[in-house]
């Protein structure tokens, strides 16, 4: 959450690296998702470690909203690589747990958080159940895209629907008339549900390129 652009991006990346190299133990994610939920649900960093002689003290740690969002987009990121190591029929419940993370994340009122979140879904798109669940998931995004009541909301899920096509593959389109309901939308839709529409086949061509 620093407001150092550049510190903001070593902490980032040197946790990206940390959990790409250390998180793959039981006891690490056990320790791990637990606390990227928690930053995920609230924006709030973990004050419990500091103390009267800490460098930082609690006073002093930022609780504004940009800086929640900057924690949540930081943790994110850490996510995406902590998910990397969830393989094998053990560990479907924790993908499928991180999956719901990261959907939920994409309420957040950022853009740049929604982005993020997307980057992430789209490689944990083909992933333990993922594909059994992908019906589910894609009819709750397309709900939130053309009936979200605010509109942090619908863009938001329009960036998580383009990331679950992208990871699951051009040929989900058609499977689960992704396009059919979008033009539904465009034509007959609410206002609401046509800017979600437009929402959605912005991102979607902007992630799948000349295959949309």
């Amino acid at each position: 959450a620093d407001g150092n652009d550049a510190v903001r991006a070593a902490a980032r990346d040197a946790l990206r690296d940390l959990v790409a190299t250390h998180g793959g133990s039981d006891e690490a994610m056990g320790f791990l998702l637990p606390h990227f939920e928690a930053v995920l649900g609230t924006g709030r960093a973990d004050e419990t470690f500091l103390g009267s002689t800490a460098a930082l003290s609690a006073e002093k740690v930022p609780r504004d909203v940009v800086a929640s969002d900057r924690r949540k987009e930081g943790v994110v990121v850490a996510l995406g690589s902590a998910a990397l190591h969830l393989k094998g029929e053990e560990n479907y419940d924790k993908i499928d747990g991180t999956i719901d993370m990261l959907l939920s994340a994409l309420e957040t009122p950022s853009e740049d958080v929604q982005s993020s979140v997307a980057m992430c879904l789209s490689k944990l798109m083909k992933k333990g159940r993922t594909q059994d669940r992908l019906g589910d998931i894609l009819d709750g995004l397309m709900k939130e895209c053309l009936h979200g009541e605010k509109l942090a909301t619908r863009r938001g899920a329009a960036y998580g629907l383009s990331a679950a096509v992208k990871g699951s593959g051009i040929a989900s389109l058609k499977k689960h008339e992704v396009v059919r309901r979008l033009e539904e939308a465009c034509s007959s839709g609410a206002t609401e549900s046509k800017e979600g529409a437009l929402f959605a086949i912005e991102l979607l061509s902007d992630r799948l390129g000349l295959l949309f």
